[in-house]
């Protein structure tokens, strides 16, 4: 599969709010595109099919790609001159997934403006196509494989917001569905990042290698669609907050593969802990190093694979003393699912996360049992 790339790019507006526009080079193959921006680089992944109204503007004053991605309208814009050889293999990959080109001209910028204004006018039709392709029978079974409202009924309240809960520091934005193209090349995170450094911990905990470690190392397998619930929060029981995310596999083997890992007898704690390090290290700029995990038990009411750890976290510059961090990971044919919980007194809502952990791997036991 051939990938061509292209460097020098800026982007507007952003990927995500107050995210980086600039420098930003570009991937594209037979699968999507990749927009690798920012330094340290961020990687964000598209299938051609949720790329929508796209064209390629030539100018005196550079290069333009302009398209519309999950209804939002993006203008990519290059200022140094491309080769012809390069501009050729642009033009050919955009060319085969529908793109229009529109020729050098002394009006060219007025003609961008034109065709930003043209495409905007029908960004809501044409989101509602990307909205309406998204939810595809995969997409819709991994959505309702996570946490809903029916799940906490009561005096829990619940929130799509990143600043509403420390977990939402370690986890997509709620609804938002993620894509990956397991086969296009990406950047790895960072050496420093809390992530990397987690992995560290982890794997030094798990008595795994970087280079055969499936959760934090170089073994593992890309999903090729991720989605998180909203946060849901209660100040019941001393205070507790849970989210959960879901993640689909192309292959079974590969959630098999990782389900050998998180079968070790330490995984519950080693897991907790790096997740720990991790929510620490985001939130504070310094990660620590763990130890005091545990694994937690999740005794369940139907038959399939489930792994629970918890780990005793402090932050006390976010008014966060002495909370019970814990994960309890599920996994079965095509899906992984996480439950995260960030409670107060674990004692008195151990119930409540069993409850939960037994509602979604019964979800994942009856959704991964048929090929999606």
């Amino acid at each position: 599969m051939n990938v061509v790339r292209t460097e020098g790019w800026s982007i507007r507006p952003s990927f995500t709010p107050h995210g980086p526009t600039e420098p930003v080079t570009l991937l594209m193959d037979d699968e999507g595109l990749t927009q690798l921006a920012g330094d340290p680089v961020v990687a964000w992944q598209t299938p051609w099919s949720e790329v929508v109204g796209l064209r390629l503007v030539r100018a005196r004053g550079g290069v333009s790609i302009v398209a519309i991605v999950g209804g939002e309208l993006y203008q990519w814009r290059r200022v140094a001159p491309l080769s012809r050889a390069k501009l050729d293999e642009l033009r050919t990959v955009l060319s085969e997934h529908g793109a229009r080109e529109l020729p050098r001209s002394r009006r060219n910028g007025a003609v961008v403006v034109a065709v930003l204004v043209t495409l905007a006018s029908f960004a809501g039709y044409f989101g509602g196509l990307v909205n309406r392709s998204a939810t595809s029978a995969v997409v819709t079974g991994l959505e309702g494989l996570n946490l809903n409202a029916r799940d906490v009924a009561g005096t829990w309240s619940s929130s799509s917001l990143p600043s509403s809960s420390l977990l939402a520091s370690l986890l997509p934005a709620p609804g938002r569905v993620l894509y990956s193209n397991p086969v296009t090349t990406s950047t790895a995170p960072p050496q420093a990042s809390p992530f990397a450094l987690a992995g560290v911990n982890f794997q030094r905990c798990l008595g795994v290698a970087s280079v055969d470690d499936r959760l934090f190392g170089l073994a593992g397998t890309t999903p090729r669609y991720q989605v998180s619930s909203p946060i849901y929060y209660s100040s019941d029981l001393g205070g507790v907050q849970v989210e959960s995310t879901a993640q689909y596999y192309d292959a079974p083997q590969s959630v098999a593969l990782d389900v050998a890992e998180m079968s070790r007898a330490s995984f519950g704690r080693c897991f907790a802990q790096a997740v720990g390090d991790e929510l620490v290290g985001v939130n504070t700029g310094v990660t620590p190093q763990l130890s005091s995990g545990k694994n937690l038990a999740t005794p369940t009411f139907v038959k399939g694979w489930s792994r629970g750890g918890e780990v005793l976290v402090s932050l006390p510059s976010l008014q966060v003393a002495h909370a019970h961090l814990v994960v309890v990971e599920e996994a079965a044919g095509h899906y992984e699912v996480t439950l995260f919980a960030l409670v107060a007194d674990l004692a008195t809502t151990r119930s409540t996360i069993v409850s939960l952990a037994n509602e979604l791997l019964a979800r994942v036991t009856s959704t991964g049992a048929v090929s999606a």
